[in-house]
């Protein structure tokens, strides 16, 4: 019984040693279309703060139906859009879901998000659960809203 209890202590007393992968979401938002089409795409930044990579294998997001992990690839000269099943984020690294890159697209929409809105978004990954995060709904990647005068 003496060696379980070494264990036992050992373990306990080195948390460090059960680190785990921490991902941490930011910048999160959503792509505001016409209310014609039928599709949408959300973007984000995720951080790996842990010591091991991390998968990311899905998204849930409020008022649609299906959200799928995609990402552009240059094929014989032409961009092709391709499904993901997992993206991998490295340790201590921030991978950048952008418009021209990696993004979840938002499939079965109750209905086209309307720019000034909000809606939450749930990313899962294979060991280190869900982050969920608030995401802006707007027009494009720029949030300055400053008016420039064009002469």
């Amino acid at each position: 019984m003496l060696l379980p209890r070494c264990l036992l202590f050992l373990l306990l007393a080195s948390p460090g040693m059960l680190a785990v992968a921490e991902p941490v979401v930011r910048d999160a938002w959503i792509r505001a279309l016409p209310p014609t089409q039928p599709v949408t795409a959300a973007y984000a930044e995720v951080s790996n703060t842990g010591p091991t990579a991390i998968a990311l294998v899905g998204a849930r997001v409020e008022g649609a139906g299906r959200v799928e992990i995609h990402t552009n690839r240059d094929v014989d000269g032409l961009i092709r859009m391709e499904r993901l099943s997992t993206l991998s984020i490295p340790a201590g690294q921030t991978v950048s879901l952008a418009p021209g890159g990696s993004h979840f697209m938002l499939f079965e929409l109750a209905g086209m998000p309307r720019p000034g809105e909000q809606r939450q978004m749930c990313l899962l990954f294979a060991d280190a659960g869900e982050q969920c995060v608030t995401a802006a709904v707007r027009k494009s990647a720029t949030t300055d809203h400053s008016h420039h005068q064009h002469h």
